[in-house]
């Protein structure tokens, strides 16, 4: 089944100052909002109304609170968020411009994290989202451009409370929403280069390569560049949460950072082995085009090869001299059939025996 990598059109939005912004992607996910509130001993999800007046009010300062936003198509909306937790406008142009380039922003006693992710969905298509993290003191927001369930597994460990989550602060929950991103991209980053070496093995066998090998290579290319410009500018910024000063990271939850860290290398790394590999397939791709042309030329020789000496046989006996005894003899016809097979037969055994074909 061939597999179609969706490409976003860069759009000119949001590239200018301005009092308001908008979603400037092509998704059109209606904007939808939950909010997660859990402690040590008590877990509660619900769905917000978007019209709510403040979502600052909706927060408990007594529970953890996670505000999950899916869909970016209304910007007022987002904007309102962005700003009810302290935040600038030009954050709120940030989490709705797609395609931007990730980083991470510490101020006081808060952080944004805006970042891109690639993942392949249930039709094994390659798609790219962009995401937006709030962090305050009171509420971490998460901005995701559709409602595909990327933070699910962060929702099972609230649920199933993995590594004490609900115990301890929200610099653990970052981790699990970062540890998501993170992983889809290097499930994306590990079946891109699975598919090259597929194709690998099919370019190999030259007879049985498929006629769109060369559209393969080239989506191919496309999937681990959109990785890798997703993933290596994240990690460029990366450094700055492991020396964050506001008190995010603390001691016990260090090590899992720098474990995303090594996970965000290994993304790197594979998308550097899938831009090797994908050179050395266009090199035997080019090769074996080669080859079969040389195959092609090879077989028309031969067929030409056969038919000189009946060509001149032919030509012979076609030139117009009035004495060539052949002509008037009464099996003329049939031995010039008979020399004319044993020629071209005996042609054919001598390449054979030589190997030329």
């Amino acid at each position: 089944m061939r597999r179609v990598f969706h490409k976003r059109k860069r759009s000119l939005a949001n590239r200018h100052l301005s009092e308001r912004y908008c979603y400037a992607g092509e998704l059109d996910t209606e904007t939808r909002i939950r909010l997660t509130r859990y402690n040590e001993r008590d877990l509660r999800e619900k769905e917000i109304r978007v019209a709510d007046a403040s979502f600052d009010a909706l927060i408990r300062p007594d529970q953890m609170n996670w505000l999950e936003v899916r869909g970016l198509t209304n910007a007022d909306v987002i904007t309102r968020i962005v700003k009810n937790f302290g935040f600038h406008e030009l954050d709120a142009k940030d989490i709705l411009t797609p395609l931007h380039v990730a980083k991470i922003e510490e101020y006081e006693g808060r952080m944004l994290i805006v970042l891109n992710t690639c993942y392949f969905d249930e039709r094994q298509e390659m798609r790219s989202e962009h995401i937006g993290i709030l962090v305050s003191e009171r509420a971490v927001v998460t901005f995701t451009e559709s409602d595909n369930p990327i933070f699910e597994n962060t929702r099972e460990a609230l649920r199933s409370n993995t590594l004490n989550i609900r115990r301890k602060g929200y610099g653990l929950l970052v981790a699990f929403l970062l540890n998501s991103i993170i992983a889809g991209l290097a499930d994306a980053a590990a079946k891109v280069e699975e598919f090259l070496e597929d194709i690998e093995e099919t370019l190999l066998n030259p007879d049985d390569t498929p006629e769109n090998v060369g559209s393969l290579i080239q989506q191919r290319r496309h999937e681990f560049m959109e990785i890798r410009k997703s993933s290596q500018p994240l990690k460029d910024q990366f450094s700055r949460l492991t020396h964050t000063e506001n008190g995010l990271i603390t001691p016990d939850i260090q090590p899992i950072y720098i474990d995303l860290q090594d996970e965000l290398q290994f993304v790197i790394q594979t998308t550097e082995s899938c831009r090797e590999i994908t050179s050395s397939l266009v090199d035997l791709y080019i090769s074996n085009n080669d080859l079969r042309m040389n195959a092609i030329m090879k077989r028309l020789t031969i067929v030409s090869t056969l038919f000189i000496p009946l060509t001149f046989l032919v030509g012979v006996w076609g030139m117009n001299f009035e004495v060539m005894p052949e002509l008037d003899w009464r099996y003329g016809y049939l031995a010039a059939w008979v020399i004319m097979l044993l020629t071209g037969l005996l042609t054919w055994l001598y390449m054979k025996r030589k190997d030329w074909y």
